[in-house]
């Protein structure tokens, strides 16, 4: 994964996250946004490197739909699960609970896989854990399958046709017909099976 983001006022995570919620969607979230929504300390710059690590907004700074799926607070826990397991997939790849370890783990998982100071890490550590306080890890989304139309399926059964040693064979014929508007195309199917069934 990308290197992980933080900020050194891990706080303002939440309250940034919050905010979103609270307000309409940007055209543009970048650093002279930031501060036109109460976000004005230099150290709040980082939150765009969040946003975009968590796939919230794409590299020019433009909200994705799923900015616009987390302002509905109804979706907002699975949606931000969703974002942090992508995110964080090689985190959760290591501890498959990662949200629920304890900062020491964290902290040396970070600090060994980016190679940074542990001050670092620690800033990773906060980060992450306050972007799992808005998330609902136990939520399961159910999505019904998309599939195209399929044409009607005739079954046809011939009983009671004698093999030459007298013995009664049953055949279950199955016939998967086209999807179109076409009727004779039906008509011609049903001849050549009749042709062949019953000659």
């Amino acid at each position: 994964m990308a290197k992980a983001p933080y900020t050194p006022s891990p706080k303002n995570v939440k309250e940034f996250f919050k905010a979103i919620q609270s307000l309409g969607t940007p055209p543009k979230v970048d650093n002279s946004y930031l501060p036109t929504i109460g976000f004005k300390s230099s150290n709040d710059r980082y939150l765009v490197g969040v946003s975009k690590f968590l796939g919230f907004i794409d590299n020019a700074g433009v909200p994705t739909p799923k900015w616009d799926e987390y302002r509905d607070k109804n979706k907002a826990g699975q949606v931000m699960a969703s974002a942090i397991k992508t995110a964080y997939a090689d985190l959760f790849a290591t501890h498959l609970e990662a949200e629920s370890k304890d900062d020491e783990t964290l902290q040396n998982y970070f600090a060994s896989k980016f190679k940074v100071a542990d001050s670092v890490a620690k800033f990773m550590v906060q980060t992450f854990k306050n972007l799992c306080e808005f998330a609902d890890f136990k939520a399961t989304t159910v999505t019904e399958p998309v599939t195209e139309p399929t044409a009607p399926t005739v079954k046809k059964t011939t009983e009671g046709l004698p093999s030459a040693k007298g013995v009664t064979i049953n055949i279950n014929i199955q016939l998967q017909l086209p999807a179109t508007e076409d009727v004779s195309i039906y008509d011609k199917l049903f001849e050549a099976l009749k042709k062949h069934l019953f000659p």
